[in-house]
């Protein structure tokens, strides 16, 4: 083999190595954009995952808390029944006693 043949070789091995590291190059770039890509994607996807699990728990509290601000509405409105029945029961037992108290008046006046 002769040197210029030699020269030759080693000049396609150079360029094809060149080519084998432009490849190279081009598929990390290729593999580097696909990788930002899907980490966007799963942080997107876990965002939207906090967010539904945040409305869920949101939504569930207001619940919890409705029943219990209607229990207690309800419970507040049986004792303000119960208080209402028993000053009426008061009234009641005061305009007699009133009464009773204005007619002893009168009957010690005459």
């Amino acid at each position: 083999m002769s040197r210029a043949e030699i020269l030759l070789q080693i000049k396609d091995a150079e360029k094809e190595a060149q080519k084998i590291l432009f490849d190279a190059q081009e598929r990390q770039k290729t593999i580097i954009s696909s990788s930002r890509k899907e980490a966007v994607d799963k942080l997107q996807k876990a965002e939207e995952s906090l967010r539904e699990e945040y409305a869920n728990a949101l939504s569930s509290e207001r619940e919890r808390v409705a029943g219990l601000r209607d229990e207690l509405l309800k419970k507040g409105q049986e004792e303000a029944s119960t208080i209402g029945k028993r000053s009426d029961e008061l009234i009641i037992k005061a305009k007699i006693h009133i009464k009773s108290l204005f007619e002893r008046t009168l009957d010690a006046t005459s």
